[in-house]
């Protein structure tokens, strides 16, 4: 089911996403429907608890997957494959916004990482990474 919703969006956010629509031909609203289809639902994969949780109000368990997190087998591939192809031969404008996408999950992941192993540390359920 599709609910519509009217969003004021920064001219620059809307510039880039008509080109993006543009080079794969598809209108700009599948464009930004596809963008948050795939951000989202990473975030989501993030960990189960929300991502605006305290972290010390999440279980032991919770802390350590955490800390223990990885990208989605199939994101870091791509992630790998766009950045050699980048150095090597350069992307065109699809892949460069892939690659952006897949950065940004990246770093909230590495971000939402760090926050689980310092609080496991904190717990004392990990020893630190270095001493």
């Amino acid at each position: 089911m599709a609910i519509s919703i009217t969003i004021n969006l920064p001219e620059n956010l809307v510039e880039s996403a008509q080109r993006l629509g543009e080079a794969t031909a598809r209108e700009l609203s599948d464009v930004l429907v596809d963008m948050l289809e795939i951000v989202l639902p990473s975030i989501d994969n993030i960990s189960d608890m929300s991502i605006n949780s305290e972290i010390y109000h999440v279980s032991d368990q919770e802390v350590l997957e955490l800390a223990n997190l990885k990208m989605d087998a199939a994101q870091n591939e791509r992630l790998g494959e766009l950045q050699a192809k980048g150095k090597n031969t350069g992307l065109t404008e699809v892949e460069r916004y892939e690659l952006l996408v897949l950065m940004s999950i990246y770093q909230i992941g590495q971000l939402r990482k760090s926050e689980g192993l310092a609080e496991a540390v904190r717990r004392q359920i990990k020893t630190p990474l270095s001493s």
